[in-house]
């Protein structure tokens, strides 16, 4: 595993010690910092490759600093740790960057599994692809940029692929807009640009993305989109693909 810098912005001194102590036993590199201020002197020197934040910090606010970041150092992402639930609160971390929410108190399992889906997403998960991926009654191969959809074939151009692609591998997952700027054209998006709801609205169409299949594209609304996928469009991407010749 690559060893990856993960900056760390906790006030709670001890709990930030057992999360640096456990994501160090993973292999990652970490610098805590009990200071925002501190932690945006830093990375104006050095980015971090991921950055995990509490939402009440006493200098800053989580939110605060996440919009500093999406601002300044939009490749860089962040994972947000709260104890709150409240969708509208989760809701204002995702339009201040965050890519995440780890709910405290901390599952150090569910933590590890969400900091390697994030790094992965931003470190070239489109380009490191898969034979093929299945879901439901799709099938996407990457080799030709080609969906299969029942016994239709369906070809789409690079983008509006890579875009499948980031859905598929990803079901029921919030993507923010933010997330696909940053992936699919590499560049942080004006929120009132249409151009990642243009290639999601003709992806829908082209697809015939819809319930009746089992399988969705739905916005929440100003921050992002999920593909959302039934139990038994869920349990097909489990079973082994019949590949033709």
């Amino acid at each position: 595993m690559n060893s990856y810098n993960i900056a760390v912005v906790e006030d709670d001194t001890l709990f930030a010690a057992e999360l640096e102590e456990f994501l160090v036993s993973l292999g990652y590199t970490v610098k805590s910092y009990s200071s925002a201020q501190k932690f945006l002197t830093d990375v104006r020197q050095k980015e971090c490759d991921l950055l995990i934040v509490d939402w009440s910090i006493p200098d800053l606010t989580g939110i605060e600093v996440l919009e500093y970041v999406r601002k300044f150092h939009p490749d860089m992402p962040s994972i947000m740790l709260t104890a709150r639930n409240d969708r509208r609160d989760i809701i204002r971390g995702l339009e201040a960057g965050a890519d995440d929410f780890v709910s405290k108190p901390v599952d150090p399992e569910i933590l590890s599994l969400r900091i390697k889906s994030v790094l992965r997403r931003y470190n070239g998960d489109v380009r490191t692809r898969p034979e093929s991926v299945v879901l439901g009654p799709y099938l996407l191969r990457p080799s030709t940029s080609t969906v299969c959809f029942n016994d239709e074939v369906i070809i789409l151009p690079k983008r509006e692929f890579d875009m499948a692609m980031l859905f598929f591998t990803n079901p029921n997952r919030l993507l923010s807009r933010q997330y696909l700027a940053a992936t699919l054209w590499g560049k942080v998006v004006d929120y009132q640009s249409r151009t990642i709801d243009t290639h999601v609205a003709r992806l829908r169409k082209n697809l015939k993305l819809a319930p009746a299949s089992g399988i969705s594209l739905n916005a929440l609304y100003g921050f992002g989109y999920t593909l959302q996928a039934d139990a038994h469009a869920m349990n097909a991407a489990k079973e082994p693909i019949a590949m033709s010749a």
